[in-house]
């Protein structure tokens, strides 16, 4: 196992390569449920190639780890569909914001499975990282017309299921390695949503949209999941949750550069209390490593 000091620079690699999954939503012309399976495959290809230029095995100890891992899996593929359901139908924004309160629902789930008490401190800090986010977000909530509202929701219940995925992860699957962690999820995710993919739509997409399809997949799936699992494995999932509160503060700064979805000042205020509240988690953690 690679040491503990890497934990937090590969946490915040992947929250980079994720904050790309925004962008990815709106660029990609196909439907979330399409996006996220075509993704979910090109993720399996990587990692199964890697695992063959490292002359490795992904295979499981058992039939109780293979039905938890594809578990994990199927819990993985429904956060995916409502996050980007929850972003087509709103905003990047809104969309990374509302997920975003997964840190505070963590932090309250994790002491069932880590049988600690919560500690004050991570209230707190989860109490302003979430006044930040409605903060980003309140200037839209009363405009129904956008379907803002809608994207919060939905961005809530992934937050939900990506709390309860990673949790379970951390604490049931602590020996079985991130690669082979991701592979059988994506696996999962593939299989289970290919009877929806749009074909037809898919075989309409240019060059350059399986380009973009292909990026999703190595770079914000396959890259960014693992290295989000190798963390977890490192820090507890509470300072994974809290520090990855950067992400929506870089999507929506990409999502201003690149396809000018201009962030109003609420999101400017909200995105610098998420960005205080992530610095003190990791410079907690450095003084710590």
């Amino acid at each position: 196992m690679l040491p503990s000091r890497l934990g937090l620079p590969s946490l915040y690699l992947a929250i980079f390569l994720l904050a790309l999954t925004g962008l990815f939503a709106k660029l990609i012309p196909l439907d979330a449920i399409s996006i996220i399976q075509l993704r979910g495959m090109v993720a399996a290809v990587c990692l199964a190639l890697f695992a063959l230029l490292q002359n490795r095995s992904f295979r499981l100890s058992g039939a109780r780890t293979y039905t938890g891992v594809y578990g994990l899996g199927l819990l993985l593929g429904l956060h995916w569909v409502t996050f980007f359901h929850a972003m087509q139908i709103s905003s990047v924004a809104v969309g990374m914001l509302s997920l975003f309160s997964f840190p505070m629902i963590t932090i309250l789930l994790e002491p069932l499975f880590s049988r600690q008490r919560i500690k004050s401190g991570d209230i707190v800090a989860g109490v302003i990282m979430l006044a930040g986010l409605a903060v980003m977000v309140v200037q839209g909530l009363t405009d129904f017309q956008e379907q803002v509202l809608q994207g919060v929701l939905w961005g809530v219940f992934s937050a939900v299921l990506f709390a309860l995925r990673n949790l379970f992860q951390k604490y049931y699957f602590i020996n079985v390695t991130s690669d082979s962690l991701m592979f059988h999820q994506v696996v999962a995710v593939g299989l289970m949503l290919a009877m929806f993919v749009d074909y037809p739509q898919v075989r309409a997409l240019s060059p350059v949209d399986f380009i973009k399809l292909a990026l999703l997949g190595i770079l914000s799936t396959a890259g960014a999941h693992t290295l989000l699992v190798f963390s977890m494995k490192q820090l507890s999932v509470k300072s994974v949750a809290l520090i990855s509160c950067l992400q929506p503060v870089i999507a929506a700064l990409l999502a201003w550069y690149v396809i000018k979805e201009t962030p109003n000042l609420s999101v400017l205020i909200g995105g610098g209390i998420v960005l205080s509240v992530a610095a003190y988690e990791s410079l907690q953690k450095w003084r710590t490593s």
